[in-house]
Formats: structure tokens, sequence, C-alpha cells
């Protein structure tokens, strides 16, 4: 970990020498292969067509899966390099798209080698607003989205790739931050033979608590009694720059960025107006800073304990999803209200939208979580991922505000737990990005290859250990994606879906660099040579106590073998006999 080379090798460690396979079936065969046998259930409207892209022509295959799983690969004619890869999808999905994040350094990425898979998750709708969990109302597409769409997917490309070139692929890759996190390690836990390496960035694992307790505290706390918001986007600089002022960033540069924001603890001293001060243009009143308060804390009973693991942590104040006016609408209110109404909850309770009514009490927590089996990926016995080879990197920024990191390093604490640490580090690399919001922007350094790491340690056994992080300037912000900074980004929960494509998009020019280590390790100036190269930095173990301990009810839900197979009976969900372990 010391060599400061490895820094510069991150994005161009080796990867297995594989050869170009071409195409022993024409496209046009290749869309009329039956699926069923593959998948286990019947497979509708499936059609081929030939994709012309800048990086050559694809044979694009799209179909339907039953119910209502919809699909789609693309399987290079030119230059396979026989890989595949899925990609996942964010918020509650709704939509069919292939693309691949993080990878934007990745050589047969960005040359469109790989066959490449995406799906709607089993439903068709909008990724943020009420409407958004209204395929809820129906079980079958609840564990559709939950679990069974990416495996059934997984299934059929492989099977369209091993008919169209007369192969399987080498290596099989799934790349997801957001709900595409959560979906990412539920292939790792489920399915542990689906795919090679895993990249699982953000993870929203603990979904019926995040999308329940998280999301409507967001909300409710910042509400005063008659419903109107009291803290506001434009507000937020203040409680930012007073972060920046009184923490130490731990790195040996002033640059505002938190290398570990878990030594930083606020105090509301920093910015609440001193009594009786009329402009409040530089700090905070009472009101307002209890309302901060309110959001770094999160919901807790009235003893204290948190029903959450943690808020956002101090430096990710410019990322709150805050509304911008007294009665304006932050974007934690769709997702909470659509997912307690339609998804969350056992029984679909349309009135649980206005989101006045939800209680932060016990008997709430309980009925959030009675599903909690069914979404989410919090089962930390990863042994038959591990023994059959598999490699996972875990990746959370730490100023996101919409997921908070401190979920990902409790569900790494517990494989820790679970496995040991020795077993642990034979697979799994964990990454904390200072600065970094909600799977990318912030002020930190959000340009970031994951893919490349991965493959070389999948395929050469050349464990990861600095990853390149890259600042670039706002002109190389790709459209969709929010802001390389902050203030441009803030509030933002989820950036609008890129378009599809079977290709990666390259990364901007970057004009800032800084390594990132596995945690628990931090990035430190050296003292010598430039800031703004990541060559310059070495790697100092956090000063944070570990392990984090947590007095939260959260915290129970994460633990082996806490999983469980449905299906659909008399119209409602059923846990099936066996369980998943």
């Amino acid at each position: 970990m010391l060599a400061l080379g490895i820094v510069q090798s991150a994005k161009a460690a080796s990867i297995a020498g594989l050869p170009p396979v071409a195409p022993v079936i024409s496209c046009e065969i290749l869309g009329k292969t039956d699926l069923a046998p593959f998948v286990g259930a019947s497979v509708d409207h499936q059609v081929a067509v030939v994709l012309e892209t800048p990086t050559g022509k694809f044979c694009k295959v799209t179909g339907q899966i039953a119910p209502s799983i919809s699909f789609e690969v693309d399987l290079p004619m030119e230059h396979w390099t026989q890989r595949f890869l899925l990609g996942g999808c964010g918020g509650l999905c709704g939509m069919t798209r292939v693309g691949v994040s993080n990878a934007g350094a990745c050589a047969p990425a960005l040359n469109g080698e790989f066959v490449m898979a995406g799906d709607d998750l089993g439903h068709t709708g909008p990724m943020m607003g009420l409407q958004q969990g209204f395929f809820g109302k129906d079980p079958q597409k609840r564990i559709d989205f939950a679990y069974r769409a990416n495996h059934l997917t997984t299934l059929a490309a492989k099977a369209l790739t091993k008919a169209f070139y007369g192969q399987a692929p080498k290596y099989s890759y799934f790349v997801g931050c957001s709900d595409g996190g959560r979906e990412a390690l539920m292939e790792a836990q489920r399915f542990p033979d689906d795919f090679d390496g895993i990249s699982a960035g953000a993870p929203a694992a603990l979904f019926t608590v995040q999308n329940s307790f998280y999301h409507a505290w967001n909300v409710r706390g910042n509400q005063r009694a008659d419903g109107t918001n009291t803290l506001l986007q434009d507000r937020v600089s203040v409680l930012h720059d007073a972060v920046v002022k009184h923490c130490p960033t731990l790195s040996g540069v002033a640059d505002g960025i938190l290398e570990e924001p878990r030594a930083c603890h606020f105090d509301p001293a920093w910015v609440r107006c001193p009594a009786g001060q009329a402009n409040t243009s530089h700090c905070l009143t009472a009101e307002e800073t209890q309302a901060a308060l309110r959001i770094y804390s999160g919901a807790t009973d009235a003893s204290g304990r948190s029903y959450i693991l943690h808020g956002p942590f101090p430096g990710s104040e410019t990322q709150w999803a805050l509304p911008s006016s007294p009665t304006g609408e932050s974007m934690s209110n769709g997702i909470a209200a659509s997912a307690i109404a339609y998804v969350i909850s056992p029984e679909v309770n349309e009135k649980a939208t206005d989101l006045t009514q939800f209680q932060f009490d016990h008997a709430t927590f309980d009925v959030m979580n009675e599903l909690a089996p069914l979404y989410n990926a919090e089962n930390t016995n990863l042994h038959p991922f591990q023994r059959r080879g598999g490699h996972l990197i875990l990746w959370h920024g730490l100023a996101d505000q919409s997921i908070s990191p401190v979920n990902t390093i409790a569900y790494y604490q517990g494989v820790q737990k679970e496995m040991g640490r020795t077993l642990t580090d034979r697979f799994l690399r964990f990454y904390l990005l200072p600065g970094v919001g909600h799977c990318g922007n912030g002020d930190g350094f959000p340009q970031v290859d994951f893919l490349s790491p991965l493959m070389a340690w999948t395929e050469t056994g050349t464990a990861p250990s600095a990853i390149l992080t890259e600042k670039i300037s706002h002109s190389d912000i790709p459209m969709g994606k929010a802001g390389s900074t902050g203030k441009a980004g803030g509030g933002q929960i989820h950036a609008a879906a890129m378009p599809s494509q079977p290709y990666a998009r390259p990364n901007g020019t970057p004009t800032a660099s800084r390594p990132v280590y596995p945690y628990p390790f931090i990035a430190r100036y050296t003292g010598h040579g430039d800031v703004n190269s990541a060559a310059n930095y070495h790697p100092v173990k956090t000063s944070v106590a570990l392990p984090m301990t947590f007095d939260s009810y959260a915290n129970s839900l994460i633990g082996p073998d806490n999983q469980k197979d449905y299906t659909v009976r008399d119209g409602k969900l059923a846990v099936l006999e066996h369980t998943h372990g």
C-alpha cells in the first residue's frame, strides 16, 4: 500500500488478454433463440436488430420475461473479447437501459467489447414521483424488483451469448450504484454463480429502512407544525462553510474536503445567530439550526435510540436534497411517500403517501421491515460467492446525503464479523470517497474507474490497493449527470438517466487527482510536490475508533442468512419453504 506507483497503475492494471471471438450465427437467427428453457419462464416480444454505434455493430435483442421483465442484450458483432456485463438500475427503476458507470478509463468497456445487458426490474414507470412505486400493487412485480429480474436477465444474456458466439462468457461483471448497488449485492448474496466480479456503489442495501424512516425523516424533520419547510436549499452553504472552517480535512491540505468526517462533531454554536441579530445571511436562526441537527441525527425514539444507522456526515451539506421554498417539495418526499405506500408495506396503503401520517415509532418500524427478507441486501454470509472465486468492490461517497455511507460501513463490518478479516480481504475491497455525493458529483474527486481494477483482480489476481479519483471541469460533465460540485448538483438525489448505449463514456480531462485507499485508510499529503497530484499522497490509518458501534434498531437487520425466497399465492406474497443461505 505504500507504493505510490499503484495510484498511477490503478486504471491501467493488467487484465486477461482475451482474443476477440466472432459470431457463429446471424443476428436474425439469434433473435429466434428460445430463451424459455434457460430462464424458466416464457419470453415474449423477442426481437433482434442490428445496432450501429461509434464502436461498431451490435446485435440488439429485446424481449419480455414473464410476466413483465423487459430486457435488452447488446452483443458485439465485431470485437467481443469474451466478457459480459449487466448494469444496475437506479431509483425504483422502471426503464430498460444498457450502460455502465465508473468505467471511463476501461479500454474494453470504451471500445464496446462487452456483451452488455439491462432490464427494467419487472415494471415500467418513472424513476421519481409517486407513480414510481405503483408496481407494488402487483406482488409478483415486487419479487421481480427485489431480486428475480436481474437474475433472469443474466440467464437470458448468457444463453444468447453462447448461441451467438458458440461459447459462454469467460468473465461476467455487474456494476451498479444506489439501488443498482443494492442489486449488485443481491446478486452476490442470492445468486453467487451469476458474476465473477461485482462493483456495488452507494448500495441501498437497507432498502426497507432507507426508503421509509430515513427519507421520511429528511422531510418531516425539516417541517414546522403547519407543514412548511424550515431549512431551505439556499441556506445549506452557511452550514457547509461552518463545517469546513471548523473541521480538519486530515489530508494535510486545506481544501475543505473531509477525508474522515467521522472525526468531525458538529457544534450548533458554529452556525446559530446570536440572540437578537437581525441579519441572518451568514448564520442560521435557532429554528433552522434545530432542523439541521435533526437531519444530521436522523429519526430516533423517545430515549434517543436511532431507527436508522446514521444521518448524513458533516461535509455533505451542499448535497442535501432540501426544498427551495417553504412550500416546496424535496426529492426525499416522492421517494418515501411512494415506497411506503406501495412497495415496502406488506399491504398497499395509498393514504400513506401523506407523510404527515407516518409515525416514527416501534410499531411502524416493525411493519416497514416485515419484508426486509425480500428487499434488503444485508446478508453478510458471502461464503458461496467467495468460494466460487467471486470478487467484490464496495464504495460509497462520504458526502452522500441520499444514502448514509455508514450503511455500507456497517455491512462491511458485518461481512468481516461473519467471515473473518483475512478471508474478507481475499475477495472484498471497500472504498470511501471524500467529498463525493450520491453516486458522483460533490466537492471531492468523483471521477473514478472501478471496473478496470475489478477486472484486473478477477482476471489476473491483482488485488486493488489505491484507486485513482479525479476532478473534472464542469464542461466535461456528460448530460444527465449531476454537477461536479456540490453547489451545481446540490439537492439532487438521482440524476437523470443517461441514454442507453453498450459502451462506456470516456472520462473527462482531470483537473486534479487523489488516491483513495482501502478502508480504513485515508490519503494524506506527503508535504512535497503538487497537492493536486495523487502521486503526492500516502495512506494513513484513520484515527476513528474501529469497528463502529451502532445504537440503532436497524443494526439488527444486518447479518447472515437473513433473506427469504418469495412466491405469490392467492394474489399475495408468500414465503417459500426453503430460505436463502
